[in-house]
């Protein structure tokens, strides 16, 4: 179940959803939540919605970075920030402009006009610097749709459960995700592939522990047999 926060800004996204995927209630922080499948353990997940005036004002004035995100980060496990409204940059200027009124009209804020480049800019900070995942839709019924599909990912399937990042590529396996140098090394090896280097990235902390270790320590791991044991020391030493 989806909880919305119950003040304005948040409520009116209710009568967007299917009848019994959401509900009102309180929230100190963000505008939606609920709870998914983490990583061995549930996990808070938080969203922050934000139209395109709300956020340069909040950026303005301190409050997102300075107290609503800081929240939202020590609230939740995982928290996203959505950024609602139609917006471009103006072609000649760079300014932004969103759509209003049937034509493209820039944004102010008093006398303040905003670069597009400079709401990019701190959203890429907010995504890379903080971990906020950020996003962005035209309309509150998408922001409702979007909601919606974030729910039905981290709650349909179990975290491990999720595969959409591995991908057969040029004969390998490439997998979108943090990974280490012990995994990343160990999975070029002949015979290894991605799935037996996050065995094997379990068992040795460096790359130096991995290459000093020996074909019985090596057959000791789960998945790599007599064969391939000493394939791979002998690769690791060029022998």
């Amino acid at each position: 179940m989806i909880t919305l926060d119950n003040r304005v800004g948040s409520k009116e996204l209710l009568r967007l959803f299917p009848p019994g995927n959401a509900q009102l209630g309180h929230l100190e922080y963000g505008d939606a939540s609920f709870i998914g499948n983490g990583d061995g353990v549930p996990y808070t997940v938080g969203v922050e919605r934000k139209k395109i005036p709300d956020l340069l004002n909040c950026i303005t004035s301190g409050r997102l970075s300075g107290h609503q995100l800081i929240g939202m980060l020590n609230t939740y496990n995982v928290s996203y920030l959505v950024v609602e409204g139609v917006h471009r940059p103006n072609p000649d200027t760079g300014l932004l402009e969103v759509w209003k009124r049937g034509r493209w009209n820039p944004v102010d804020l008093g006398s303040r006009r905003f670069m597009a480049r400079d709401m990019w800019a701190f959203l890429q900070t907010m995504e890379i610097v903080t971990g906020i995942h950020t996003w962005h839709t035209c309309t509150e019924r998408e922001t409702a749709q979007w909601i919606g599909a974030l729910h039905y990912w981290w709650t349909n399937k179990e975290y491990g459960d999720h595969r959409g990042h591995l991908q057969a590529h040029t004969m390998n396996q490439v997998e979108l995700s943090k990974h280490s140098t012990v995994r990343r090394v160990s999975a070029t090896l002949k015979g290894v592939g991605w799935e037996r280097a996050k065995e094997i990235d379990t068992v040795f902390g460096s790359v130096e522990q991995m290459v000093g270790a020996t074909v019985e320590e090596w057959k000791a791991i789960d998945g790599i047999g007599d064969k391939l044991s000493r394939s791979i020391w002998s690769e690791l030493r060029g022998v």
